[in-house]
């Protein structure tokens, strides 16, 4: 019988994640990270695919690794100092994100133990190529096929497709990565190319380019261009005329989705939203000040979301030109400025040095390769300087990976040293999968659960106890647990209720301000008969959002004569 390989199992993995797991769909209230089922699936495989590595590991009897992987572990452990800094009280928020940092560091060491062959890492981009087509399609049947009421809640009326992700920048970020990957399959990989595969390029570079269009995303139409624009100088230097053939493909999807724009119906975003930043300029300069003030030790990690908005409304004072921030506001809009206000200038340096390792690893290959490789990272780099892709999409986390680890295999091969203590080796292949698997299946057990007792209004209680993994949704089990304690006491005119909830939310809104949460609140002191302490808690809100509907008198004024009925509990 015809033993299976580790690598051959990493490479099925891999692609039943590409093919089948990251497109894994199942209502949800919306958010990020784990609160995006898909999130919890892919790392499920993505622990498998650990173990496997860390397996192999031990049959090589030596560790795969090159400098530039090496690297980033450094730069991770540097990230880690932050944890350290004194007055940060909030510093374990920031453990998942770092948690997530080091999974997909231990992905990418898992892939370099498989050894794969030049044929088999030309493989795991077609695996990407085929990810991308199955969201390029599922974003086309969204944007011309789905009618009002679709089971998936899909909004035709907005009709800008997002796939998987939920979210239409990420969307466009994923099919301009699509679209420059299919350009550099075009390209550069010389193997025989039977006329099926060009078909599927060919219409992958089309597909992708019309959804940029119709999806009317500036990052992710500025990501698909700038990468065309540096494949351009390879493309006419090796093959002119296909060159001018990927022009002209690229060139058909761009006029069908202007077509389909004047004959299908959406959303028009005028042409100012191209010129006009918005107000994520106004977060990068405040997020630059804020850094300013605290340059050694930042703000805290976890602490971003309470400090940013006080230091935002104390700026609003001096400088009335500053918009409104936006409620809820939880990261920059950008990821080297995220990590700067939290941790200061010693996350924001090992940021760059990352950068700086992997334009020095380029610069191994000539000037119109380097470019190229260049290109196949950049619509999702660049996503990252302007929104936050990785805490929304797993799957952008994994393919930049996949993308650079293939970058550091093409320029030069990893190095071996030899490993003898292979049993802390396979305790950690087991470990790893047997902790992971558990955690995200439970967790999609409660995400299914907590789902369903929002959407049902939440008038069946059970259901929050019938969650079989409160940690993977934490903070949304808590807040429609108090939601719901404040309710029923309000019925029962449960002064210990309200007391409760109270004593909560100001922990809560020390580190997650939310204006649901200060409504609450002044309802509840209202119903103690504290109106002095409402009414200071209602200025101190409004200060912080000045445009927030829910915190209107009219609206106060109308939930006390009505308390009794239920209080504001919809999750936010």
């Amino acid at each position: 019988m015809t033993r299976i390989s580790l690598p051959y199992l990493w490479f099925w993995c891999f692609a039943a994640w590409a093919l089948g797991g990251m497109h894994f769909f199942m209502h949800n209230p919306g958010g990020a990270g784990l609160y995006l089922p898909f999130n919890m699936t892919g790392w499920i495989f993505v622990a498998l695919m650990t173990g496997l590595g860390l397996w192999q590991l031990t049959l090589n009897q030596a560790v795969c690794y090159s400098r530039f992987h090496l690297w980033c572990w450094l730069l991770l452990a540097l990230l880690l100092v932050p944890l350290l800094y004194p007055d940060s009280p909030f510093a374990d928020h920031a453990l998942p994100r770092l948690a997530g940092l080091a999974g997909g560091l231990l992905f990418w060491f898992a892939l370099l133990q498989c050894r794969f062959d030049d044929a088999g890492r030309w493989r795991l981009l077609y695996l990407l190529l085929a990810a991308v087509s199955l969201e390029l399609l599922l974003g086309l049947v969204q944007y011309y096929l789905l009618t009002p009421g679709n089971w998936i809640g899909y909004n035709t009326q907005t009709n800008r497709p997002y796939g998987i992700f939920q979210q239409p920048n990420v969307m466009a970020s994923f099919m301009a990565t699509g679209l420059v990957l299919a350009w550099y399959l075009w390209l550069e990989d010389r193997r025989a190319h039977p006329p099926v595969r060009r078909l599927w390029l060919g219409t992958v570079i089309a597909g992708t380019a019309l959804l940029l269009v119709v999806l009317q995303s500036r990052v992710g139409q500025l990501g698909g261009l700038v990468g065309l624009l540096l494949l351009l100088p390879l493309a006419w230097h090796k093959h002119r005329k296909a060159c001018l053939g990927l022009l002209a493909l690229t060139a058909f999807g761009l006029a069908l989705g202007l077509l389909s724009m004047a004959l299908v119906d959406g959303v028009q975003r005028g042409l100012e939203v191209y010129t006009n930043p918005g107000v994520r300029r106004h977060y990068w300069l405040q997020s630059l000040a804020l850094i300013a003030q605290h340059p050694w030790t930042g703000v805290g990690y976890g602490d971003f979301e309470r400090q940013f908005m006080e230091f935002y409304a104390a700026r609003r004072e001096r400088l009335p030109a500053l918009p409104p921030m936006e409620p809820n506001l939880d990261h920059p809009h950008n990821e080297l400025l995220y990590w700067g206000v939290e941790g200061g200038l010693l996350p924001m340096l090992a940021i760059l040095l990352a950068a700086l390792a992997f334009v020095r690893l380029l610069a191994r290959a000539p000037w119109r390769q380097a470019l190229a490789l260049a290109a196949l990272v950049w619509p999702i780099a660049l996503h990252s300087q302007t929104e936050y892709p990785f805490y929304h999409s797993l799957a952008h986390w994994i393919t930049l990976l996949t993308l650079v680890a293939w970058i550091d295999l093409r320029l030069g091969e990893p190095q071996q040293k030899t490993y003898r203590p292979w049993l802390l080796a396979r305790f950690a292949a087991l470990l790893i999968p047997a902790l992971v698997l558990p955690f995200m299946l439970t967790g999609l057990h409660t995400a299914r659960v907590v789902t369903q007792y929002e959407r049902g209004g939440a008038r069946e209680p059970a259901l929050l106890l019938a969650a079989s993994n409160p940690m993977a949704w934490l903070t949304r089990l808590e807040f429609n647990a108090m939601s719901l304690r404040l309710s029923v006491g309000a019925a029962r005119q449960d002064t210990d209720a309200f007391q409760a909830y109270l004593d909560w939310g100001r922990e809560f809104v020390r580190h997650t301000p939310r204006a649901n949460i200060y409504y609450n609140m002044v309802l509840a002191l209202n119903r103690l008969d504290r109106p002095e302490e409402a009414a200071q808690l209602l200025a101190q809100a409004r200060y912080y959002y000045p445009r927030e509907p829910l915190l209107r008198q009219d609206n106060i004024s109308q939930a006390l004569q009505s308390l009794e009925q239920g209080v504001q509990s919809a999750a936010d």
